[in-house]
């Protein structure tokens, strides 16, 4: 079997919009969280796909450049409701003020991780779960560093973690 489509246009591998990676995230309450992301974030819906039984099968938001994808908990798929107290993944969101976008999460609900500092990678940083089990760091660019700095300065900040134990 041929993957090439003979006498056709070359179709773009990665369709308008996307990235090479898109992640698909797993919630309590798709429906929900599809409101909380387009009231908190600014999410736009782009698809929907219900099962019968009205839960969310898989969606597609926009946020700022970037999509993801997400549905509702489905064990007969493997899809597993999330634990904000051992993740596996954190979603980090750059925004144009961390500190607004981190109140008006915490106000609609979310659960506050970290509050707002400046990193020493150059960036204002927060960390808060939402209430449909996703942890996100919510992250503005304060300090252009270059990616060497800011690995000289996070090895430099972990070091000093070790000290005085």
């Amino acid at each position: 079997m041929s993957t090439e489509q003979p006498n056709e246009a070359k179709v773009d591998p990665i369709p308008e919009g996307y990235h090479s990676i898109t992640p698909f995230i797993v919630v309590k309450d798709a429906s929900k969280a599809l409101d909380w992301y387009g009231e908190v974030y600014g999410a736009r819906v782009l698809t929907r796909n219900d099962m019968p039984d009205g839960t969310v099968a898989h969606a597609e938001i926009q946020i700022g450049n970037s999509i993801i994808q997400l549905g509702d908990v489905n064990p007969a798929f493997g899809m597993a409701e999330p634990d904000p107290e051992n993740i596996t993944a954190s979603l980090v969101l750059y925004v144009e003020d961390c500190d607004a976008v981190f109140a008006k999460a915490v106000e609609a609900g979310a659960t506050v991780r970290e509050e707002p500092a400046v990193f020493v990678t150059g960036d204002r940083f927060a960390s808060i779960a939402d209430p449909f089990g996703r942890r996100w760091s919510i992250m503005t660019r304060v300090e252009d560093v270059s990616r060497e700095e800011g690995e000289r300065r996070v090895n430099e900040w972990m070091a000093s973690m070790g000290e005085g134990q």
